[in-house]
């Protein structure tokens, strides 16, 4: 799978691998073989888990029976990262370019059957901001420039 089709059916689904909110630390671990850190922050009833996989972060709260709240996908930093691209590419099949282009992810979602409308929410002059209509997943997606070329990355 491409990087520009796992993000639109990211969108389209609003999860990753099948899992979302709502699910359990242990079926992210089931269906995410990637190496990650963890963080937790917060007193007793109120901490909060981030556990960041590098291609994306998984936000879980109601210790010690871990819910995923949220999730959000990290784009930018496969520019830098080429190793981060070889594990996601080796571990998820996924084959990710350094610069993912926001026009091939909205290529990508179109092509999903049931997928809904990309609703633009927000735009400045670097930025823009959409929401998918049937999911409710919130994209934003960021103007960079490279090689004096306007390039377009996004990021849920």
């Amino acid at each position: 799978m491409t990087g520009e089709e796992f993000i639109a059916r990211a969108i389209a689904t609003g999860s990753l691998f099948g899992s979302g909110v709502g699910s359990s630390l242990e079926e992210l671990d089931h269906v995410i073989p990637l190496s990650h850190v963890d963080d937790v922050t917060g007193r007793r009833d109120s901490r909060t888990l981030r556990r960041d996989y590098g291609l994306f972060e998984v936000t879980c709260s109601g210790a010690p029976n871990w819910k995923c709240q949220g999730f959000s996908l990290e784009i930018h930093r496969l520019l830098h990262l080429p190793e981060l691209r070889s594990e996601v590419a080796d571990r998820l099949g996924i084959r990710f370019e350094p610069i993912t282009s926001w026009t091939d992810v909205q290529r990508a979602h179109e092509r999903i059957s049931r997928s809904g409308t990309l609703e633009v929410l927000d735009e400045s002059p670097g930025s823009r901001l959409f929401q998918e209509r049937l999911t409710g997943v919130t994209v934003h997606v960021v103007l960079i420039f490279v090689m004096g070329r306007q390039v377009s990355m996004g990021g849920l």
